[in-house]
C-alpha cells in the first residue's frame, strides 16, 4: 500500500511537474508573443512619427502653408510677437532683397518677393541701389538676396549650372556663384558635366538629375521667371526688324552684352534705312544713325573684353569692337564659324582649329593664329582671367602654321570649351603683349584696336558710341555688311523714359522692359518679335541668388522656406502684366526641357 501510494506520488509529480514544465513553457512562448507585439506597436509608432514629420517635396511653388511649416520645424519661431520669425538662438532676422534702381519691371518683382516674405513671418526688406553699387555688392558678394539673370541662351545645361555653382569662389565672383554656395560635391558634378560628349544626351540627364536633387534639397538660389529677351521697335528709322514671320529676319534683336556673337550682330546687317528720312540737325545724322537702349545701365567703366562682368556698361565691347571664333546661332542651335574657318575633334583629346585668312586688325594689321594662341593663353598666365579654369584641362597650343592651331588637351570638358569657342573674344597680341598684368586684368583698355564690325567713338554723360569699321573683314570675306553707320547706346533713368522715348522715335530699337508693351504693339507704336503675349523669346532665368556666407541664409531649411513663401504668380500677372513665364524650379529655359529630370 505504502509503495503504491509512494508510486502515486511520484507520478502525480511527474505529472505536476510536467504540467508545470508545460505552464512554463506557455509563459516562454506568450512572452514572445507579447515581446513581437510590442516590436510591432513600437516600428507602428516610429513610423507614425516618420509620417508625422515634414515631407518636402523637391522643386517648390508658393505655399505659404509649407513655408510655415518649414520654419518652424526648423525652429525659426516669432518669440516676441512683432510678426517676424526669430532664428532658433533667438536673434532677430533683418534682410534685404536688391535689384538696381530704374529697373522697373524688376523693381515690382522684388516688392512682391518682399511682401510675401514678410507674409510668411520673414523680415526681409526690398532696396534698389544703383547700378554701380548693386554690381559691386553682386560681385564682391556683400548683399543679402538679390536678383540675377546672366545666363544667357544656350544650347547646354551646363552654361547655368556653371554660373550657379561657378568655383573655385574667390574674394570676387565676377562670372557667377554669387551667393558664394560651397559644395565640392555639386562642383564636381557640374565638372563632369562639362566633360560629357554634347551628343550623349543620356550622360547628361544623369548627371543633371543629381545636380537638380542637390539643388533642390539645399536650395542655394531660387528660379522664379524667364526673362523677356524684350525686342521693341520704331519703324520710323528702320526698319525689316527680325520677327516670327517666315518673311523677316531670323536673327535676335538685342543689344545686350554677350548677345551680340548670338545674333545681334546679324541684325545690324539686315536693317534697312527708311526712304525719306531727313539727316535733321542733331550731332549724328538721323537716315545713318542707330539710336538703341536696354543694355547698358551704369557710368562707362571699360573696354576690356577680359572682365566679363563689366561689360553691361560697355557693351558692345565683346560683339561688336572685338571678335569670337565662333557665333552661336539660339534660333537654329548652330555653331557658326566666324573668325575661325573651321574647328573639329580629330581625335578624343586634340582640336584642330583653321583661322580664316585675309582678315585684319582696325590698325591695318594683320589678324591671324598668332593672336588666337595669345588671347587663349591669357588665361594660362593669370588666374583672374575668367577663363583661367580652362588650363586645368588644356595642356597645350601648338601652331601649326600661321593659321592652323592645334589644341592639346589632357581631359577636356567638351561642352565648356565649346561655349568658350562663342565666348572668348580674340585680342592682338601686338597691342596687349607688352602690357602688364593689373593692365590686362583690370585696364580700361583706352583707344582699342578691334577686328569687328564697329570701332569705339566716344563715351557721353548718358550714352556710349560706336561708329562703323569700313575696313571690316567680312565685308569682303563674307559679304556681310551693317547698315547703321553709327550706334548710339542710351543709358535711361528708367523703363519708363526709354518708354516714352521708343514712341517718339528717339530710340529705334529698345531691349528694355516696356510696360503697356502689349497695347502699343495692339496700337501700331511700336513693334515687337512677337504680335501677342508673351511678345518676347526666354532670354534667360531670373534668379534669386542668396548669400549663403550670412545667418540664417547658410541654412538650407530656411532658404527652402523662403522659396515656398514667394509668390511667383504674383511676379508674373502684376510686375509683368502677364508677359513673362514662371521659371522650372531647376532654372533651365524651356528649350532644355529635356534635362528636367528630379
Amino acid at each position: 500500500m505504502k509503495k503504491i501510494l509512494l508510486w502515486m506520488l511520484v507520478v502525480s509529480m511527474i505529472v505536476v511537474f510536467s504540467m508545470v514544465g508545460s505552464l512554463v513553457g506557455c509563459k516562454t512562448e506568450a512572452e514572445e508573443e507579447v515581446v513581437a507585439v510590442e516590436e510591432e506597436v513600437a516600428e507602428e509608432e516610429v513610423a507614425e512619427e516618420e509620417a508625422a514629420a515634414l515631407e518636402i517635396p523637391l522643386g517648390f511653388s508658393y505655399d505659404p502653408d509649407m513655408a510655415a511649416a518649414i520654419l518652424a520645424d526648423a525652429g525659426y519661431v516669432d518669440t516676441d510677437g512683432d510678426g517676424f520669425v526669430e532664428a532658433p538662438d533667438g536673434s532677430k532676422i533683418e534682410l534685404t532683397v536688391t535689384c538696381p534702381s530704374g529697373w522697373t519691371d524688376w523693381m515690382e518683382a522684388i516688392r512682391v518677393i518682399s511682401d510675401s516674405a514678410i507674409a510668411a513671418g520673414i523680415n526681409l526688406q526690398d532696396e534698389t541701389p544703383d547700378y554701380g553699387a548693386w554690381n559691386t555688392a553682386l560681385t564682391s558678394g556683400t548683399f543679402d538676396s538679390t536678383l540675377n539673370n546672366w545666363a544667357s541662351m544656350s544650347n547646354t545645361p551646363w552654361t547655368l549650372f556653371n554660373l550657379i555653382y561657378r568655383h573655385p569662389i574667390e574674394e570676387i565672383m565676377g562670372s557667377g556663384n554669387f551667393g558664394r554656395y560651397d559644395n565640392q560635391e555639386i562642383f564636381d558634378l557640374v565638372d563632369a558635366l562639362a566633360a560629357v560628349s554634347s551628343d550623349d544626351v543620356a550622360g547628361m540627364q544623369d548627371i543633371c538629375s543629381q545636380i537638380e536633387t542637390i539643388q533642390l534639397t539645399e536650395m542655394p538660389m531660387i528660379p522664379l521667371w524667364y526673362n523677356g529677351l524684350w525686342s521693341q521697335y520704331n519703324n520710323s528709322v528702320w526698319t525689316n526688324w527680325p520677327t516670327e514671320a517666315a518673311d523677316t529676319p531670323n536673327t535676335l534683336p538685342t543689344t545686350w552684352s554677350g548677345y551680340w556673337q548670338l545674333g545681334g550682330l546679324m541684325t545690324l546687317t539686315t536693317l534697312e534705312p527708311v526712304e525719306g528720312v531727313e539727316p535733321g540737325t542733331g550731332t549724328y545724322p538721323r537716315n545713318e544713325t542707330l539710336y538703341v537702349s536696354g543694355a547698358a545701365w551704369g557710368a562707362f567703366s571699360d573696354l576690356n573684353p577680359f572682365i566679363a562682368w563689366s561689360k553691361a556698361n560697355s557693351t558692345g565691347t565683346v560683339g561688336l569692337l572685338y571678335e569670337s571664333l565662333f557665333m552661336y546661332d539660339p534660333l537654329t542651335d548652330v555653331m557658326v564659324p566666324w573668325l575661325a574657318e573651321s574647328g573639329e575633334w580629330t581625335d578624343a583629346v586634340t582640336y584642330e582649329m583653321s583661322i580664316r585668312e585675309g582678315m585684319t586688325w582696325s590698325d591695318g594689321e594683320t589678324l591671324d593664329a598668332n593672336d588666337v594662341k595669345y588671347t587663349f593663353e591669357v588665361g594660362q598666365q593669370y588666374a583672374a582671367i575668367w577663363f583661367a579654369p580652362m588650363w586645368n584641362y588644356l595642356d597645350e597650343i601648338v601652331k601649326v602654321d600661321d593659321y592652323t592651331l592645334q589644341f592639346n588637351f589632357t581631359e577636356p570638358l567638351y561642352q565648356e570649351w565649346s561655349n568658350n569657342l562663342y565666348n572668348i573674344f580674340i585680342v592682338p597680341e601686338h597691342i596687349w603683349a607688352d602690357r602688364t598684368e593689373e593692365e590686362i586684368t583690370t585696364g580700361i583698355n583706352e583707344d582699342p584696336i578691334g577686328s569687328g564690325a564697329y570701332l569705339w567713338e566716344s563715351a557721353g554723360a548718358d550714352r556710349n558710341i560706336w561708329v562703323k569699321n569700313p575696313d571690316w573683314w567680312a565685308i569682303d570675306a563674307l559679304g556681310l555688311n551693317v547698315a547703321p553707320n553709327r550706334i548710339v547706346d542710351i543709358r535711361t533713368s528708367s523703363n519708363n523714359v526709354a518708354l516714352g522715348m521708343v514712341i517718339k522715335g528717339e530710340i529705334d530699337l529698345s531691349n528694355n522692359f516696356l510696360p503697356g508693351i502689349a497695347e502699343l504693339i495692339n496700337k501700331g507704336y511700336v513693334e515687337s518679335y512677337f504680335p501677342e503675349a508673351p511678345y518676347m523669346l526666354s532670354a534667360n532665368t531670373a534668379i534669386l541668388f542668396l548669400n549663403t556666407t550670412k545667418a540664417p541664409l547658410d541654412d538650407p531649411a530656411f532658404r527652402r522656406a523662403l522659396a515656398f513663401s514667394i509668390n511667383v504668380d504674383d511676379i508674373v500677372n502684376i510686375a509683368y502684366a502677364n508677359l513673362v513665364k514662371a521659371s522650372d524650379p531647376t532654372g533651365l529655359l524651356p528649350s532644355l526641357a529635356k534635362y528636367v529630370n528630379y
